[in-house]
């Protein structure tokens, strides 16, 4: 006769369970969590001509590939060298591969591969609603409130981006089907991939959670690279390295820890509304460092773009 003494099994987790366990932990945005989300937005705004320059010189899915690749590389062994705890229940193990394959395989090869076929001022547009996108599923998912100073600053702050880049929109340039679309994917991809972050930010440790969530979208990335484009001999150049070590280690590592690490107590309706300092942050060093002129109509949207973040900052 079988004893029933012995320990139980727990049930294995559902596609409900994955997404609505873990309560919201209450907002709190305090000085270290604005300078987190400074830093992002500043690293986030300092990739924009590097990804120009290297995409001159790799196809796109072999750049995005290496780029996430070296970054959840360099995660991994600083995450084992400082022995930070890697997750442990089964739930926040598929909630990371869930995100990395969102965020990093669909938002990293859609924005890649998107480059040189929109306009960058249309492209920049489509993408800033992913911020508008991301609370739209996690109302949807997780039942997180959508606050009416959310509604109103993420608009506010979307048509700023839309007035700042209103001259490159008018240029037109390429506006192929396939590049929209592109766009769009990638939108939705990061927006999915941030709905699901936060619900396990809170439950794992950010750098060794960056780690995982960047390898889980880098291994799918290498393969489509494998399978659609040619081997390009320029990715070994030593100054397209550099270019991708710079990106990796600045601009995605550091920002994903960061941004997981702020998502573990902060809403992620508020969180997303600083993202919309990026393009504002990337015309500003184009300005002061680039020498490019701001012309008034550029200034009134940086001026909304703010104005939004603000608004979406408030509680309620």
């Amino acid at each position: 006769m079988r004893s029933n003494t012995g320990r139980a099994h727990p049930p294995s987790p559902s596609a409900t369970d994955l997404l609505s366990s873990g309560a919201d932990l209450p907002e709190r945005l305090g000085p270290g969590t604005v300078v987190s989300l400074l830093v992002v937005a500043t690293l986030t705004a300092l990739c924009y001509p590097l990804l120009s320059v290297g995409l001159a010189h790799a196809p796109p899915l072999q750049f995005a590939a290496l780029r996430a690749g070296i970054a959840g590389l360099a995660l991994l062994v600083l995450a084992a060298a400082l022995r930070r705890p890697f997750p442990r229940e089964r739930r926040v193990w598929l909630l990371v591969a869930l995100s990395g394959l969102s965020s990093t395989a669909i938002g990293f090869s859609g924005m890649f591969g998107a480059a040189g076929l929109i306009a960058p001022g249309i492209a920049t547009v489509v993408a800033g609603t992913q911020p508008i996108m991301a609370a739209l599923l996690a109302l949807a998912m997780f039942g997180q409130p959508f606050g009416k100073w959310q509604i109103i600053g993420m608009s506010v702050a979307l048509a700023g981006i839309a007035t700042m880049t209103l001259e490159d929109i008018a240029a037109g340039g390429t506006t192929a089907v396939a590049g929209s679309a592109l766009v769009i994917a990638a939108t939705f991809g990061t927006a999915f991939g941030n709905a699901v972050t936060k619900r396990f930010a809170a439950d794992a440790d950010p750098f060794a959670a960056a780690a995982l969530q960047l390898l889980s979208g880098a291994v799918p990335l290498a393969v489509l690279a494998y399978l659609a484009e040619p081997w390009t001999p320029g990715v070994l150049e030593p100054g397209f390295l550099m270019i991708v070590a710079v990106l990796a280690i600045g601009g995605t590592a550091i920002t994903q820890t960061l941004w997981i690490g702020v998502l573990g107590h902060c809403r992620l309706n508020t969180a997303n509304a600083f993202t919309f300092l990026a393009p504002l942050l990337g015309v500003a060093i184009s300005v002061v460092f680039l020498g490019e002129r701001l012309v008034p109509l550029g200034a009134f949207g940086m001026a909304l773009t703010v104005g939004g973040i603000v608004l979406a900052a408030r509680p309620g």
